[in-house]
C-alpha cells in the first residue's frame, strides 16, 4: 500500500476519494461451516452480484461513494465478488481481514493449532499483514480494514489472540481496526486491548453501539481519547438494538450536542445475501422496511437534523470521521 493511500478492492485510492462512507456492511455472509452444506446451497456469485448491485445503485444515487464490507475471513468473505461489485457499481469498496468471535467463527481450526503448540496470535498477525500488504490468496485484492470480535460479557483466549493480532497488524500497516461487540459489553476493554498493542486510537472504531441506549456506556468508551464509536447497526430495532430507532437516534444527537460528533460513524450492518438455507428471523428486529442500506440517507440523517445535529456535524460523521479512521490523522 502506497504511503497515504487506502486499499480498495480495485487498488490504492487517495483518502479524498472516500467521500461519504458506510463503515460496516456485508454483501454476503454466512457462519463458519457453510462450506459443509454447499451440496444443497451452492455458492451463486452471479445471483449475489445482482442482488447487491441493486442496493449499491440506490445508495450511490443518494450520495454514498464508499462501502466498507466488514465480513471477516470466516463468514463467507468473497474478495472477487467485491472487486466485481466495485467495477460494476463505480463505488469504492473496502475489504476486511480478520476473524469473528469464538462461538460463531473459525475458532476450532485456530484452537487446534494452539493446542498443538502453535502461537496463533503470531499466525493470525502474519495472515492479516499479508492480506493487507500482498493480497488475499491469489485474488490480488488487498484488505483495507481489520475486523476483530468478542463474545458477550467476556473474551476467550482465542478472541484475545485475534484482538492482539489485529492491533499489532494495524500498528504495523496503518490500516484501521473495526470491532464487533455482543450486547453492550466489552467496548471499553476492546479499546484498551487494542491500544496496548500500539494501535493508533484514531484508527480504532468500537462497533455496534446501537446495542445500547445507555449513554454512560458510550461515554465509558469515549474516555479513551480519539477512539471512535460505530453506530453501525442503524435501522435495526429491538431486541437486536438496545432501543427503538428514535431512542438510538436521540442518543446520537445527544452525543453530538456534547461535542462527540468527531468520534461517531454510521452504518447499517446490512447483509445483502445470506448464504444459507432459507430461514425466518426468530425476532422482529430485522424489519426490511428500516434495516436497509438507504435508511441512514433517507431517514436517520433527516431525523438527526430535526434533533439539532447540524449539516457540518453530519458531514463530520459521514465523510471526515471515516477519512480519519483510515489515515490516523
Amino acid at each position: 500500500m502506497s504511503k497515504g493511500q487506502i486499499n480498495s478492492v480495485l487498488g490504492p485510492i487517495s483518502p479524498d476519494k472516500l467521500e461519504t462512507t458506510l463503515m460496516h456492511e456485508h454483501f454476503a455472509a454466512s457462519f463458519d461451516g457453510w462450506v459443509s452444506d454447499q451440496t444443497i446451497v451452492p455458492y451463486q456469485r452471479d445471483k449475489i452480484m445482482e442482488i447487491n448491485l441493486k442496493w449499491l445503485k440506490e445508495v450511490k444515487d443518494l450520495g454514498i461513494q464508499t462501502v466498507v464490507d466488514a465480513t471477516s475471513n470466516d463468514l463467507c468473505r468473497d474478495p472477487i465478488l467485491m472487486r466485481n461489485l466495485s467495477q460494476k457499481s463505480g463505488l469504492n469498496i473496502i475489504c476486511a481481514t480478520g476473524l469473528y468471535y469464538e462461538n460463531l467463527g473459525a475458532a476450532h481450526y485456530w484452537n487446534f493449532l494452539r493446542d498443538n503448540g502453535s502461537s496463533i496470535e503470531e499466525m493470525i498477525y502474519e495472515m492479516m499483514v499479508k492480506e493487507i500488504t500482498v493480497g488475499i490468496g491469489d485474488t490480488g485484492v488487498k484488505a483495507g480494514v481489520i475486523k476483530v470480535a468478542t463474545g458477550r460479557g467476556h473474551a476467550t483466549g482465542y478472541e484475545l489472540a485475534v484482538v492482539r493480532a489485529g492491533g499489532r497488524a494495524s500498528k504495523d500497516t496503518g490500516v484501521p481496526v473495526i470491532t464487533h461487540t455482543e450486547g453492550p459489553t466489552l467496548g471499553p476493554e476492546q479499546a484498551d486491548w487494542l491500544m496496548a498493542t500500539g494501535a493508533n486510537p484514531k484508527q480504532i472504531m468500537i462497533g455496534h453501539m446501537n446495542n445500547s441506549n445507555n449513554i454512560l456506556y458510550h461515554q465509558s468508551i469515549l474516555l479513551r481519547p480519539d477512539v471512535s464509536l460505530g453506530f453501525d447497526r442503524t435501522g435495526l430495532n429491538p431486541p437486536i438494538a438496545g432501543g427503538t430507532l428514535a431512542e438510538i437516534e436521540a442518543t446520537i444527537a445527544k452525543l453530538c450536542s456534547m461535542g462527540y460528533a468527531g468520534r461517531i460513524c454510521l452504518s447499517h450492518d446490512y447483509v445483502g445475501y445470506w448464504h444459507t438455507r432459507k430461514f425466518e428471523w426468530a425476532d422482529a428486529g430485522h424489519s426490511e422496511e428500516y434495516h436497509y442500506p438507504t435508511y441512514i440517507s433517507k431517514q436517520a440523517i433527516p431525523h438527526l437534523k430535526a434533533l439539532g445535529v447540524t449539516r457540518e456535524q453530519i458531514n463530520q460523521i459521514m465523510v471526515e470521521n471515516p477519512k480519519r479512521l483510515f489515515t490516523g490523522r
